[in-house]
Protein backbone atom coordinates (compact mmCIF):
# COMPACT_ATOMS: atom_id res chain seq x y z
CA UNK A 1 0.00 0.00 0.00
CA UNK A 2 1.35 3.22 -1.18
CA UNK A 3 0.28 5.14 2.73
CA UNK A 4 3.16 2.08 4.34
CA UNK A 5 5.52 3.06 1.69
CA UNK A 6 5.20 6.59 2.63
CA UNK A 7 5.93 6.37 6.30
CA UNK A 8 8.78 3.90 5.35
CA UNK A 9 10.09 6.93 2.86
CA UNK A 10 9.43 9.58 5.35
CA UNK A 11 11.62 7.53 8.14
CA UNK A 12 14.07 7.03 6.02
CA UNK A 13 14.14 10.56 5.18
CA UNK A 14 13.90 11.48 9.22
CA UNK A 15 17.46 8.61 9.03
CA UNK A 16 19.36 10.08 6.36
CA UNK A 17 18.75 13.66 8.11
CA UNK A 18 20.07 12.84 11.48
CA UNK A 19 23.15 11.95 9.96
CA UNK A 20 23.70 14.51 8.18
CA UNK A 21 22.83 16.57 11.04
CA UNK A 22 24.68 14.53 13.64
CA UNK A 23 27.81 16.89 14.26
CA UNK A 24 26.15 20.31 13.50
CA UNK A 25 24.05 22.33 15.86
CA UNK A 26 19.78 22.48 15.28
CA UNK A 27 17.48 24.81 15.89
CA UNK A 28 14.46 22.35 15.53
CA UNK A 29 13.53 19.06 17.14
CA UNK A 30 12.60 17.88 14.03
CA UNK A 31 15.66 16.81 11.47
CA UNK A 32 12.74 17.38 8.46
CA UNK A 33 11.50 21.10 9.59
CA UNK A 34 15.55 22.09 10.40
CA UNK A 35 16.38 20.72 6.40
CA UNK A 36 13.46 22.92 4.79
CA UNK A 37 14.47 25.57 6.77
CA UNK A 38 17.74 25.61 6.11
CA UNK A 39 19.85 26.88 3.01
CA UNK A 40 19.81 23.70 1.14
CA UNK A 41 16.39 22.74 1.96
CA UNK A 42 14.59 25.64 1.34
CA UNK A 43 13.88 24.66 -2.12
CA UNK A 44 11.91 21.59 -0.95
CA UNK A 45 10.33 23.62 1.59
CA UNK A 46 6.72 23.88 0.64
CA UNK A 47 6.89 20.01 -0.42
CA UNK A 48 8.16 18.66 2.51
CA UNK A 49 5.22 20.80 4.40
CA UNK A 50 2.93 18.89 2.25
CA UNK A 51 4.45 15.76 3.53
CA UNK A 52 4.86 16.34 6.84
CA UNK A 53 1.04 16.74 7.00
CA UNK A 54 -0.02 13.65 5.13
CA UNK A 55 2.63 11.95 7.43
CA UNK A 56 0.41 13.21 10.48
CA UNK A 57 -2.84 12.43 9.30
CA UNK A 58 -1.47 8.67 8.48
CA UNK A 59 0.42 8.27 11.80
CA UNK A 60 -2.03 9.56 14.03
CA UNK A 61 -5.66 9.17 12.82
CA UNK A 62 -4.35 6.70 9.78
CA UNK A 63 -8.27 5.36 9.63
CA UNK A 64 -12.16 6.14 10.41
CA UNK A 65 -14.58 3.72 10.65
CA UNK A 66 -12.21 1.08 9.58
CA UNK A 67 -11.17 3.02 6.18
CA UNK A 68 -8.16 4.79 4.99
CA UNK A 69 -8.66 8.57 5.36
CA UNK A 70 -5.86 9.30 2.97
CA UNK A 71 -4.01 7.51 0.49
CA UNK A 72 -0.76 9.10 -0.85
CA UNK A 73 -0.34 9.53 -4.58
CA UNK A 74 3.02 8.52 -6.76
CA UNK A 75 3.87 12.14 -6.66
CA UNK A 76 4.09 12.13 -3.08
CA UNK A 77 6.17 9.06 -3.21
CA UNK A 78 8.38 10.86 -6.10
CA UNK A 79 8.84 13.70 -3.78
CA UNK A 80 10.33 12.10 -0.81
CA UNK A 81 12.58 10.26 -3.30
CA UNK A 82 13.72 13.43 -4.75
CA UNK A 83 14.71 14.53 -1.20
CA UNK A 84 16.51 11.53 0.18
CA UNK A 85 18.43 11.32 -2.70
CA UNK A 86 19.56 15.13 -2.51
CA UNK A 87 20.37 14.51 0.51
CA UNK A 88 22.34 11.39 0.00
CA UNK A 89 23.83 13.17 -2.90
CA UNK A 90 23.43 16.77 -3.71
CA UNK A 91 24.90 18.47 -6.51
CA UNK A 92 28.16 20.13 -5.41
CA UNK A 93 29.62 23.67 -6.40
CA UNK A 94 32.74 22.13 -8.03
CA UNK A 95 31.02 20.67 -10.39
CA UNK A 96 30.42 23.87 -12.22
CA UNK A 97 33.80 25.52 -10.89
CA UNK A 98 36.35 26.15 -13.43
CA UNK A 99 38.97 22.86 -12.74
CA UNK A 100 42.62 24.01 -11.44
CA UNK A 101 43.84 22.36 -14.98
CA UNK A 102 41.57 24.61 -17.33
CA UNK A 103 42.14 27.97 -14.65
CA UNK A 104 44.67 30.75 -16.00
CA UNK A 105 46.60 30.94 -13.35
CA UNK A 106 49.58 32.88 -12.60
CA UNK A 107 53.34 32.90 -10.73
CA UNK A 108 55.54 36.10 -10.35
CA UNK A 109 57.76 36.00 -12.86
CA UNK A 110 55.21 35.60 -15.80
CA UNK A 111 55.22 38.26 -17.92
CA UNK A 112 52.15 40.56 -17.00
CA UNK A 113 51.40 41.52 -20.71
CA UNK A 114 51.26 38.00 -21.31
CA UNK A 115 48.86 37.58 -18.81
CA UNK A 116 46.88 39.84 -19.56
CA UNK A 117 46.14 38.79 -23.38
CA UNK A 118 45.71 35.36 -21.91
CA UNK A 119 43.12 36.61 -20.03
CA UNK A 120 41.32 38.85 -22.72
CA UNK A 121 41.18 35.89 -24.92
CA UNK A 122 40.07 33.29 -23.21
CA UNK A 123 37.35 35.16 -21.38
CA UNK A 124 38.72 35.13 -17.74
CA UNK A 125 38.78 38.25 -15.64
CA UNK A 126 40.36 37.01 -12.59
CA UNK A 127 43.55 35.22 -12.47
CA UNK A 128 44.85 33.23 -8.84
CA UNK A 129 48.65 34.27 -8.08
CA UNK A 130 50.85 31.21 -7.05
CA UNK A 131 54.50 31.22 -5.40
CA UNK A 132 55.84 28.12 -5.05
CA UNK A 133 52.76 26.68 -5.21
CA UNK A 134 51.12 28.96 -2.58
CA UNK A 135 47.97 30.96 -3.13
CA UNK A 136 49.10 34.46 -2.88
CA UNK A 137 46.63 36.79 -4.27
CA UNK A 138 44.64 37.44 -7.34
CA UNK A 139 45.45 39.36 -10.45
CA UNK A 140 42.43 41.37 -12.44
CA UNK A 141 42.30 44.76 -14.54
CA UNK A 142 41.32 45.72 -10.57
CA UNK A 143 45.20 44.97 -9.70
CA UNK A 144 46.26 47.45 -12.39
CA UNK A 145 43.82 50.43 -11.72
CA UNK A 146 45.05 50.38 -7.81
CA UNK A 147 48.70 50.56 -9.03
CA UNK A 148 48.29 53.45 -11.33
CA UNK A 149 46.66 54.84 -7.82
CA UNK A 150 49.35 54.30 -5.80
CA UNK A 151 50.94 56.56 -7.90
CA UNK A 152 52.91 53.89 -9.94
CA UNK A 153 53.88 55.06 -13.75
CA UNK A 154 53.32 52.36 -16.41
CA UNK A 155 56.07 53.24 -19.00
CA UNK A 156 57.49 49.98 -20.17
CA UNK A 157 53.96 47.08 -19.41
CA UNK A 158 55.83 44.72 -22.47
CA UNK A 159 58.33 44.07 -19.35
CA UNK A 160 56.57 44.27 -16.43
CA UNK A 161 55.95 41.15 -14.11
CA UNK A 162 53.40 39.98 -11.98
CA UNK A 163 55.55 40.45 -9.39
CA UNK A 164 55.64 44.18 -9.94
CA UNK A 165 51.85 44.35 -8.59
CA UNK A 166 52.79 41.72 -6.12
CA UNK A 167 51.74 44.95 -3.35
CA UNK A 168 48.35 44.62 -4.78
CA UNK A 169 47.79 41.31 -5.42
CA UNK A 170 46.49 40.25 -1.87
CA UNK A 171 42.91 39.56 -1.40
CA UNK A 172 42.70 42.61 1.20
CA UNK A 173 44.32 44.65 -1.64
CA UNK A 174 41.34 44.76 -3.78
CA UNK A 175 39.41 47.51 -2.66
CA UNK A 176 35.94 46.55 -4.23
CA UNK A 177 35.97 43.06 -4.72
CA UNK A 178 35.54 40.10 -1.95
CA UNK A 179 36.89 36.45 -2.86
CA UNK A 180 36.03 33.39 -0.65
CA UNK A 181 37.30 29.63 -0.36
CA UNK A 182 35.23 26.85 0.11
CA UNK A 183 35.92 23.40 0.20
CA UNK A 184 34.95 21.09 -2.43
CA UNK A 185 31.77 19.47 -0.55
CA UNK A 186 30.05 22.97 -0.42
CA UNK A 187 26.54 22.60 -1.90
CA UNK A 188 25.66 23.97 -5.43
CA UNK A 189 22.77 26.06 -3.18
CA UNK A 190 25.73 26.92 -0.59
CA UNK A 191 27.47 28.63 -3.20
CA UNK A 192 24.70 30.10 -5.30
CA UNK A 193 23.53 31.62 -1.40
CA UNK A 194 27.01 33.15 -0.87
CA UNK A 195 26.45 35.00 -3.95
CA UNK A 196 22.99 36.32 -3.33
CA UNK A 197 23.89 37.28 0.17
CA UNK A 198 23.71 41.32 0.65
CA UNK A 199 27.27 42.57 -0.48
CA UNK A 200 29.77 44.56 1.52
CA UNK A 201 30.22 48.04 0.78
CA UNK A 202 31.46 48.87 -2.27
CA UNK A 203 33.09 45.22 -2.27
CA UNK A 204 31.01 42.65 -3.99
CA UNK A 205 31.99 39.17 -3.93
CA UNK A 206 33.68 37.86 -7.73
CA UNK A 207 34.43 34.66 -7.15
CA UNK A 208 34.25 31.29 -4.72
CA UNK A 209 38.23 29.40 -4.69
CA UNK A 210 37.61 25.99 -4.03
CA UNK A 211 40.58 24.29 -2.00
CA UNK A 212 40.46 20.84 -0.53
CA UNK A 213 40.27 22.03 3.16
CA UNK A 214 37.83 25.62 1.95
CA UNK A 215 40.51 27.86 3.18
CA UNK A 216 43.61 29.63 1.97
CA UNK A 217 46.16 27.21 2.57
CA UNK A 218 44.75 24.16 0.76
CA UNK A 219 45.34 22.87 -2.47
CA UNK A 220 43.30 24.78 -4.97
CA UNK A 221 41.23 22.64 -6.58
CA UNK A 222 39.14 25.26 -9.08
CA UNK A 223 36.74 28.58 -9.28
CA UNK A 224 33.51 29.42 -9.54
CA UNK A 225 32.08 32.66 -10.43
CA UNK A 226 27.86 34.00 -10.45
CA UNK A 227 28.10 33.52 -14.09
CA UNK A 228 28.92 29.83 -13.71
CA UNK A 229 26.60 29.13 -10.99
CA UNK A 230 24.01 30.57 -12.68
CA UNK A 231 24.15 27.55 -14.97
CA UNK A 232 22.97 25.00 -12.45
Amino acid sequence: MKSDEFLNLYRTLEEVLSEKYSDRTRNYGSVVVQFMNDVEGRQFKDKLNLCREIRNLLSHHPEVNGEKIIEPSQAMLDILNEVINYVKRPPLAISYATPFENLLKASLNNNALTIMKKMESRGFSHVPVLNGGKFIGVFSVGTIFMYILGGNAIENIEKMEIGDFRKYLPFEAHTTERFRFISESTTVIEAKTAFEQPQQRSRRLVALFITDNGSQGGRLLGMITPWDILRS
